[in-house]
């Protein structure tokens, strides 16, 4: 279950950094006003859950409170976005599996060594 948490994570900041790129590359080429205030913060805080799942590599705990955090602010923030002509999709959810699959793997660890 780990690695399934571990592989999940990973293509997932990989899926989006590739989006990411391609964003800003076109934004590169457009002329206009910028986002919001509201748009960049929302986009911060999936940054940050994002970040927390290339940390939980490195240290599984703290990343992944850090990602849970992370995203459930994050699917808060948009689904409570006053912008006119947005709307929340509950696909959203599936960038909190990884953070729930490492933390349903130690909830199974600690229940076995309580055994």
């Amino acid at each position: 279950m780990r690695w399934a948490a571990r592989i999940l994570g990973g293509l997932m900041v990989v899926f989006v950094l590739i989006f990411a790129i391609g964003s800003f590359m076109e934004g590169l080429s457009k002329q206009g006003a910028g986002s919001d205030a509201y748009t960049v913060i929302t986009f911060v805080v999936w940054g940050v859950g994002l970040a927390g799942l290339i940390l939980a590599w490195r240290n599984e705990r703290l990343g992944v409170f850090i990602s849970l955090a992370g995203f459930v602010v994050f699917n808060i923030l948009a689904a409570v976005n006053p912008n006119p002509g947005s709307s929340y999709t509950f696909v959203l959810l599936l960038f909190l599996i990884p953070s729930v699959l490492y933390v349903s793997c130690w909830w199974l660890e600690a229940k076995t060594q309580s055994s």
